[in-house]
């Protein structure tokens, strides 16, 4: 394992490593000291994809290598582009044009909660938001990216699973407003980060442990699925997204019944796509012998 402080943690795998990449990016739980919220720590944390790192932790037992954010994406999300900036949350003005599509105040600095309320006591100063892309977005990101190179000049190729968790109804603040929710949810930017053959295989394996699974809706994927996946079948970036009540408490956040089940169809996906890469390894080494 690897430790950069704060940061991340990288479990390497522990098995004969193949080009699969596990990526967690919302369980941080390490909030900085200069973190500051008017909002209950309880409703504040209720923002955190919990135990989805101790759901995918076999990881590196199938070959794959795990990369876990430890800083919480109240505080920055790595799975926003840093430019998806509210422009009215800083001080000061920005040192280029922001890009800022996420209206709903979910984008790279939370100006809400999922369900409304305000996350911020104050606005940001221009320093303030560039150290915690300096020292948090960034290094994440740089080795993520680094992992991910490895593999696809190894092997040509690479299998993402950028993985979350989701409230059973849809929030407030989400298209689905209202709405039960699958068990499961897979997207690849509507096709943009994956081939669809990819994805409808992780689906079916989903769907064989008796779960259900919807694709591209209510989510279709973040930036950690658009800056490393493409259709051509090289990159193959997939976000999953796991039901909170099919495993834990939201009231407690604790663990409930549910959660043996879930880390083994999680298990079950880390077997099928870790021998996907293996028998794609054989198949690309045959073909120069």
């Amino acid at each position: 394992m690897h430790i950069e402080p704060e940061v991340f943690y990288r479990f390497d795998p522990s098995a004969a490593a193949v080009p699969v990449v596990v990526d967690v990016s919302r369980s941080g739980r390490f909030y900085p000291i200069d973190f500051r919220s008017p909002v209950p720590f309880s409703a504040l944390h209720d923002n955190v994809s919990m135990y989805v790192d101790e759901i995918w932790k076999h990881a590196p037992q199938y070959g794959a290598t795990m990369l876990q954010a430890l800083f919480p994406n109240t505080y920055i999300d790595a799975n926003r582009h840093e430019l998806d900036i509210d422009p009215s949350l800083i001080e000061g003005e920005w040192p280029v044009p922001v890009q800022f599509v996420s209206k709903s105040g979910l984008g790279l600095l939370k100006t809400v909660s999922r369900y409304g309320e305000p996350l911020q006591e104050r606005k940001l100063t221009v320093a303030e938001v560039q150290h915690r892309l300096d020292r948090y977005f960034h290094p994440y990101h740089r080795e993520l990216a680094s992992v991910m190179d490895r593999m696809l000049t190894a092997h040509g190729f690479y299998y993402q699973l950028s993985c979350h968790c989701m409230s059973a109804v849809g929030a407030p603040t989400h298209a689905d407003a209202g709405k039960e929710r699958m068990d499961f949810c897979l997207g690849n930017l509507r096709g943009a980060s994956s081939t669809s053959e990819f994805i409808e295989f992780v689906a079916e394996v989903i769907r064989a442990q008796g779960f259900t699974c919807s694709v591209n809706t209510p989510y279709t994927g973040g930036e950690l699925n658009r800056r490393y996946g493409n259709a051509d079948g090289t990159r193959e970036s997939v976000m999953v997204e796991i039901n909170k009540r099919r495993f834990m408490d939201v009231a407690s956040f604790k663990k409930n019944e549910g959660f043996d089940a879930v880390q083994n169809v999680a298990r079950a996906v880390l077997q099928a796509v870790t021998q996907r890469a293996r028998e794609r390894i054989g198949a690309i080494e045959n073909r120069f012998i």
